[in-house]
């Protein structure tokens, strides 16, 4: 990566990847906002609690599954290199260092906006970096909230950042793992790729209805 394009960083848990996942990173490829789209899932999400998430060699296959034949996306496991959680700005300060010559933007939803104040380093990540936001149906970014916690210069920058007119895709994972638990795997067809389906079956990832992985 070394030609001065623009790279959208999708970082995430991906506990699984789903359709939402793919519906931004399409949208954020034809609207010609961005000329690639990284996906970086984290081992150790330093920002989410709860169980623990799926193994993190299947969540980059479920990725790479997920994406294939889709022309400017690809996943990465450069996360998987670190140890302890995985803070942001440490990751971009990485990618900075191994390709100079590239710009990166990083992808984020309007309820981790409103809540980019608490990340580790967040002045120094904001102040450093550009930032791509995308809406989330429940949880719009509080603009009141953000003239109130950050700097005029650096509120500017991620109110810029904000997608205005973006699709919203109302899936999460939390959804999809919580309908394979409760209804089995035909409550999430609209919702995952079918080769993530397949995989999430063959590999017996997630608990379903009755122990059912086959459904």
């Amino acid at each position: 990566m070394n030609d001065d394009k623009l790279t959208a960083v999708f970082g995430g848990t991906f506990d699984p990847v789903h359709l939402g996942h793919l519906g931004l990173a399409e949208y954020l490829l034809k609207s010609g906002r961005v000329d690639r789209v990284v996906f970086l899932p984290a081992p150790h999400p330093p920002h989410k609690s709860g169980a623990e998430p799926a193994p993190f060699a299947d969540r980059v296959a479920m990725i790479r599954t997920a994406i294939a034949g889709h022309p400017g996306m690809s996943a990465s496991e450069m996360e998987a290199e670190r140890t302890g959680p995985s803070y942001t700005v440490e990751t971009l300060d990485i990618l900075k260092r191994r390709y100079p010559a590239e710009r990166f933007v990083w992808v984020i939803g309007s309820d981790s906006l409103n809540q980019l104040h608490q990340w580790y380093d967040a002045e120094r990540l904001v102040r450093e970096n550009s930032f791509l936001v995308y809406p989330r149906p429940g949880a719009e970014a509080d603009l009141d909230l953000l003239r109130s916690t950050w700097p005029k210069a650096l509120f500017d920058k991620l109110a810029g950042g904000i997608l205005e007119g973006a699709p919203e895709f109302d899936t999460s994972s939390t959804e999809v793992r919580q309908r394979l638990v409760e209804q089995g795997m035909v409550a999430c067809r609209d919702m995952l790729p079918g080769p993530v389906q397949d995989y999430i079956r063959n590999h017996k990832l997630y608990p379903q209805r009755n122990g059912d992985t086959t459904t």
